[in-house]
């Protein structure tokens, strides 16, 4: 048998339309009202329902006739995402039975990421971004970003280049690290990412780079937050520091926070509660040397302390019939525990440049925004890692401001989930994460997470201009030499 192999230049930084893998497309429907939308879905059908050759280019008609940038508001409009005709065909009868059980519904969803909505909304003045914070960590996050979009490997590169200049080992042999077959290698490649150092770091490149995605794509926020270390990367994208700042104080943050190589030296752990927050701190109070770190929602907080008495903690909390969740952390963060971290990391901040925000950050220790002097951000930063998280009031004052569209960049859904319920009750939210199960494609998610942006209202362009894969319409003329095999 012979083998041939096509090899291309090795190019750092790829740019433009430039990759050739299949991906799924994004396909927006729009019309006047609801029956434009199922003639246009019927119309989509009949094309789409011929022979195998003939369906290609049916679906390439599809993916031209569909722009994936924000509808008109008046507009009604339904969209999905699909990689071939088969998967479009697949969505567009589910479509089409949701219009059916749904018929006269103002908005509805389907949870294999189809989008419906008589018409958008007014997004100006309403979309908070919010940030990862650490915990929501997983090997192999975001890497069929990473390899889709060089935005998102650029934060990588960055990142390793940070670690580089302060003598480190590239962080993406972590986060991205050669694949093993057992669950004993499995856990230790979970282990390395757990520790501080790696985590924090690893969360904010992610994060940035899906930021960096949908900005250059025309999103912009109007508020931005985090959780804890998500934080950090919610004043980078406020421009309170620049790229290079930002990489360096996430390292930083990891490395002052990991725990002294003393193996006597406990950092502590941390517990996910559910339950009313001032019952749980009343059942507590008798348990020294731990604390709420962080009051996250209506019903959950995050109690933290020495590792001995935190087990005596989850004992009784659990046989007072409250949930309690082992979290995956290497300290107590948010206590007196990672005060071995304050000093370096202030110092760290001393070498940074921070500016005045571009938009309003929104602060975990005050859960109001940060003032808008660059001076005293830097101040309150020092002491964030110390300070307890009170994300609940951070959301309410979010709200209170105008907030109405919270869309976490980052791993996972964490913060999706707590702003669901810390405003359960407001009907006008809707909360999305990009990257919510770490078991499905982090590409899959992403696209449907900006087709249910565009759906609703928020400002977007196309997210991916980076495909160079040819569409031909019509088939063309083949050699009397060619042969099918």
């Amino acid at each position: 048998t012979n083998y041939h192999m096509v090899l291309e230049e090795y190019q750092p930084k790829a740019q433009g339309e430039y990759r050739i893998t299949a991906v799924p497309q994004s396909i927006l429907v729009t019309a006047e009202n609801e029956a434009g939308i199922v003639a246009q879905l019927n119309e989509h059908l009949t094309q789409l329902s011929v022979d195998a050759d003939a369906q290609v280019f049916a679906f390439n008609r599809l993916v031209t006739q569909s722009v994936a940038t924000k509808p008109a508001t008046e507009l009604a409009r339904c969209g999905f995402i699909a990689k071939n005709a088969s998967q479009a065909i697949d969505m567009i009868n589910a479509a089409l039975k949701q219009f059916e059980a749904k018929a006269g519904d103002v908005q509805w969803s389907v949870p294999t990421g189809i989008y419906y909505r008589q018409s958008g909304i007014d997004a100006k003045g309403k979309v908070v971004a919010l940030f990862s914070g650490q915990g929501s960590q997983y090997v192999d996050m975001g890497n069929e970003l990473a390899c889709n979009f060089p935005s998102v490997m650029q934060s990588a590169a960055d990142m390793d280049a940070q670690f580089a200049s302060a003598g480190l080992s590239h962080l993406s042999n972590v986060t991205f690290p050669i694949p093993v077959f057992n669950d004993t290698d499995r856990k230790a490649q979970d282990d390395a990412l757990r520790l501080t150092q790696h985590a924090q770091p690893a969360i904010g490149c992610f994060s940035v780079g899906l930021y960096n995605t949908f900005k250059q794509a025309g999103f912009s926020a109007d508020f931005t937050a985090g959780h804890s270390f998500g934080e950090l990367t919610a004043l980078w994208a406020a421009g309170v520091l620049n790229d290079n700042d930002y990489m360096m104080l996430a390292r930083s943050r990891g490395q002052a926070m990991a725990a002294p190589e003393d193996e006597n030296f406990d950092a502590g752990t941390m517990i996910a509660v559910v339950g009313d927050p001032a019952k749980v701190a009343d059942d507590i109070k008798d348990i020294k040397d731990i604390s709420i770190a962080n009051y996250n929602s209506n019903n959950q907080v995050v109690v933290a302390g020495v590792t001995s008495q935190i087990e005596i903690a989850m004992s009784e909390l659990k046989a007072k019939g409250y949930k309690v969740v082992p979290l995956p952390v290497s300290a107590a963060f948010h206590t007196p525990l990672v005060g071995h971290a304050q000093k370096p990391f202030a110092k760290a901040n001393d070498s940074a440049k921070f500016t005045k925000p571009s938009i309003p950050v929104f602060a975990n220790g005050t859960g109001k925004a940060h003032p808008n002097k660059a001076a005293e951000i830097k101040k309150s930063l020092k002491n964030h890692i110390l300070e307890s998280v009170h994300f609940n009031e951070e959301i309410d004052n979010l709200y209170d401001a105008g907030g109405r569209i919270f869309i976490e960049f980052g791993p996972k859904n964490v913060l999706t989930k707590l702003v669901e319920n810390i405003l359960t009750e407001r009907s006008d939210v809707t909360a999305m994460a990009f990257n919510a199960n770490p078991k499905k494609s982090a590409d899959v998610q992403m696209r449907q997470a900006a087709m249910q942006m565009l759906v609703l209202g928020v400002d977007l362009n196309e997210i991916d201009p980076y495909s160079a894969i040819k569409r031909p319409l019509e088939a063309t003329k083949k050699s009397p030499l060619a042969m099918k095999l």
